[in-house]
């Protein structure tokens, strides 16, 4: 689903009210990607390992798939969110998610939830502002930690700033799926 995306980037962003600072055709920059092993083994003399994201040595270990294709993830992820077509965000949960403060709650609840934020902001505009970083955790899965930058108009409404988004991969097959989702204002 999310490779789907990747490839149809311009025309999903031509169809919203999105405003890019990429030139036509021109490919999103690169930004490195930080990867920590786990927070216990990450301590004041030792920094976690910075790579740039097209890397093609750089793997993450719990879902044995690419920073490449994590940050392609988060960007499909992203552009999803700007879909007027709810269902193109809600397609990258798994069936049962650990949602914000919701606790778990089915992939359905979800779409209903991202149906209500649509409705109250219809013009949406969201980009990536810094580094992902990538943290394996138990059972296989992966937190990918970006920050976000929005802006979100409904009318004579508006909201803007920045949050720290983290997500929850797992594998589901060949793709992957989130199984959890949280954020936190940025500093």
């Amino acid at each position: 689903m999310w490779r789907r995306l990747r490839t149809s980037d311009q025309e999903t962003l031509a169809k919203t009210n999105a405003r890019v600072t990429l030139s036509p055709g021109a490919e999103p920059p690169r930004a490195p990607v930080t990867t920590q092993s786990s927070p216990a083994a990450t301590d004041a003399t030792s920094q976690p390992e910075t790579q740039p994201l097209g890397s093609p040595s750089t793997e993450s270990s719990a879902t044995n798939v690419s920073t490449e294709q994590l940050r392609d993830y988060v960007g499909a992820f992203v552009l999803a969110g700007l879909d007027p077509h709810v269902g193109a965000e809600a397609d990258f949960f798994a069936d049962r998610v650990r949602y914000y403060d919701d606790g778990v709650i089915s992939r359905e609840q979800i779409r209903r939830d991202l149906q209500r934020y649509a409705a109250r902001w219809p013009e949406r505009r969201f980009w990536l502002d810094g580094d992902i970083t990538v943290e394996p955790q138990n059972d296989n899965r992966v937190q990918v930690t970006f920050p976000l930058r929005y802006e979100l108009r409904n009318g004579d409404k508006h909201s803007s700033g920045k949050i720290d988004k983290a997500i929850v991969l797992e594998r589901a097959g060949d793709d992957l799926e989130i199984v959890a989702v949280n954020e936190r204002k940025a500093d």
